[in-house]
Formats: C-alpha cells, sequence, structure tokens
C-alpha cells in the first residue's frame, strides 16, 4: 500500500472523530489506486512541531484558530496561520486549512500550496480530496527528500568530516554560525554531486529559476520583457547586489527559431530513425552552444514553445534603481549552473580583439 502521512492539527476532539470518518471513506474509495492516508492527529502548535521532528510528514490539515495558552482556552486565527506558513516554507509541503472560518486566511498564503476549506461544509471530505490530487507532488517530494539524504551523507563522510576539527578551530563553537558555513557547503557540495552524477541529462526546465529566488532585486541572467522585447541582464552579480553598478547592461533576446517547431514534432511522432538522428543534431547545435560568438542559446522559458537567442551585438544599459522597478516584468532567471556559460561567451565575445589584416598576396 502506498501509504501518505498527513499531520493533522485540530484541538477539537469531535472535529478530529468526523476528519477520521471523512478519511476512512477516502481510504476505501481509493483501494484500488493502492493509496492510502495515515492521519496523526494532534491539538496543539507544539505537538505539530514534535511530530515533524519525529515523523516524515507528506502534507497537512490545519484549523485557523488554534490554542495560544496551555490549557486551550484562547485561541486565535494568528497561530493557524502561522503554523500554516512554517509547515509551507520550513517545511515543504502542501497544506489544506480546514476551518470554521476559512476567510480568516491571512492574504499572504496566497499563491502557496495551500487550500482552505469549510468545515460546515463537508471541509475534510474536500480537504482530503484536494490533497490527493497532490499525491504526485508528495511522491516526488519524498524521492527528492531521499535524494538529498544519500547525497548529504557522502558531503558528510567525505567533505565535512575530514575538516571538522579545522572547521570548529576556525570558526569557533558558535551554533549558529557553525550551522551557516556548514550548511552552505553541503548545499554546494550537494549540487556539485548531483550535478556530476546527472551530467548529460538535465532537463531544459533546470534552465530557469522560476519565479527568481532573489525576489527584491535584479540579477544577473534576469530576463525582462522591456518595450515588448526581452532582455537578458549580463551585469556581474557582485556588482548587481552591492549596488556599486548604477547602471546595468542587457542584451536583446529574439525568441524562436523557424525550424524548432518541425523538428520537435519530428522527435514526438519517431517515424523514422533517420528523421530522430536529424533532429537530435539540430537541437545539439544550440546545447552545445555551436553558434556565431555573438549568439547564445537559451531553451524555452517553461510554459513557453518557443527557444531564446540572446544577441551580444544588441545590449542597452537602464539605471538599476530604473530596473529593479521592473521587476513585475521579470519573466526568468537563468539558473546558477547555466549562468556561468552565459557570462563567459559574453566575455568572449566582448574581448575578441581581433588582428590586423594580412595580404594573402604576400604569401
Amino acid at each position: 500500500m502506498n501509504t501518505k502521512t498527513i499531520l493533522v492539527v485540530e484541538d477539537e476532539d469531535r472535529m478530529i472523530a468526523l476528519m477520521k470518518e471523512a478519511l476512512e471513506d477516502w481510504n476505501d474509495a481509493n483501494i484500488d489506486s493502492g493509496r492510502c492516508f495515515k492521519a496523526v492527529p494532534v491539538n496543539s502548535i507544539a505537538g505539530a512541531s514534535e511530530v515533524i521532528y519525529d515523523l516524515k510528514v507528506d502534507c497537512a490539515m490545519v484549523d485557523l484558530r488554534l490554542p495560544t495558552d496551555q490549557v486551550g482556552k484562547q485561541t486565535s486565527p494568528e497561530s493557524g496561520n502561522a503554523l500554516a506558513n512554517d509547515l509551507i516554507l520550513k517545511k515543504g509541503m502542501p497544506v489544506a486549512i480546514v476551518s470554521g472560518y476559512p476567510a480568516e486566511m491571512e492574504d499572504h498564503l496566497t499563491g502557496l500550496p495551500v487550500n482552505r476549506f469549510d468545515k460546515a461544509d463537508d471541509g475534510y471530505e474536500q480537504a482530503l480530496n484536494w490533497l490527493g490530487e497532490q499525491w504526485t507532488l508528495m511522491e516526488a517530494l519524498r524521492s527528492v527528500r531521499n535524494v538529498l539524504e544519500l547525497s548529504t551523507g557522502e558531503v558528510f563522510a567525505r567533505r565535512i568530516w575530514p575538516n571538522w576539527s579545522q572547521m570548529v578551530g576556525a570558526i569557533g563553537i558558535d551554533g549558529e554560525k557553525l550551522a551557516t558555513a556548514i550548511a552552505r557547503q553541503y548545499a554546494s557540495h550537494t549540487a556539485e554531486l548531483l550535478g556530476q552524477e546527472a551530467a548529460g541529462d538535465w532537463h531544459p526546465f533546470e534552465n530557469f529559476v522560476l519565479p527568481s529566488y532573489i525576489a527584491d532585486r535584479a540579477h544577473t541572467g534576469d530576463i525582462f520583457v522591456l518595450d515588448d522585447t526581452k532582455w537578458i541582464v549580463l551585469t556581474p552579480q557582485c556588482d548587481m547586489a552591492t549596488g556599486k553598478a548604477p547602471n546595468v547592461l542587457l542584451a536583446a533576446c529574439s525568441v524562436g527559431d523557424e525550424n524548432w517547431k518541425r523538428n520537435i514534432d519530428a522527435l514526438k511522432a519517431a517515424e523514422s530513425q533517420s528523421k530522430i538522428e536529424k533532429a537530435n543534431k539540430y537541437f545539439r547545435k544550440f546545447v552545445n552552444q555551436n553558434l556565431p560568438a555573438s549568439d547564445h542559446f537559451l531553451p524555452p522559458i517553461p510554459g513557453t514553445e518557443d527557444p531564446i537567442l540572446v544577441n551580444f551585438t544588441t545590449v542597452r544599459t537602464i539605471p538599476l534603481e530604473e530596473l529593479n522597478q521592473q521587476l513585475a516584468n521579470r519573466v526568468a532567471s537563468v539558473s546558477p549552473p547555466f549562468l556561468s556559460n552565459l557570462v563567459q561567451r559574453f566575455g568572449a565575445f566582448i574581448s575578441r580583439t581581433g588582428q590586423p589584416n594580412i595580404d594573402v598576396e604576400h604569401f
């Protein structure tokens, strides 16, 4: 049986009973698919913290009006909203809010993996159905955590442990500083290991970060739509972060290639090996950047169908302050593993000095 664990945070026993009835009905209805939900009910935020620490939880149901004191006499929607926010942003899981006052869900949760349901309107049944729709997402997240655990284990054994004494000696026994320094190493080394294992097997989707992970300012590799044209930021990221660059350099992007769709269709149709090989050759030209030095290929931004060609010969500048006011027009950001190639190719293009012409007749 494929089981997913739901953390249920509800302080009323009769609501827990209704939830369990709805859960039994959902499990019975989905028995043929092999899917099953297991609920772990708690009646407080403290109880939720213990479960999250001790168990692998896939999703959560949260009441909004949760106790704010140990005896449970005082309740507040702020407590449920804060818990939902933490479960999503700190633990990474979908959250169903099931409340007698669903309108009390705070606006900042909108757009996150959360949905709200009214207890009086078959809320638990609807919440379970919605969580069931997130099954593939929860499967993927559980697999991701397994991959990360395996990778971080190797990082610990081969890179953290051999240097542990030196780290403590250099940083000192300061829990926060030590944890931050080690976390950065875990993140960078794990990304390095996963990148090596997946060499040649990256998906075009990974070329971009959507939305940009730097939410409050522009960054190298950001793609903006300005005056109906896509432009990509080329100014070094260190100058962007410190604000030392008063103006930002951008290169124009052209969208689409006349043969792109035809070759996409050829791959999907798989009519003959020769057509597949011809299409693969066409795509390898772009993926391997076998292009004029003035051009740089980017695959289609997720949700679109056409590739992007960055044109280093068409550039413009814009004040950094003005660009930061255009963040609503930022459509994507090139992800770090692909950003270095963009910057290197631009540097190689802009640094071409050429040489004086030689009259071939002198040979």
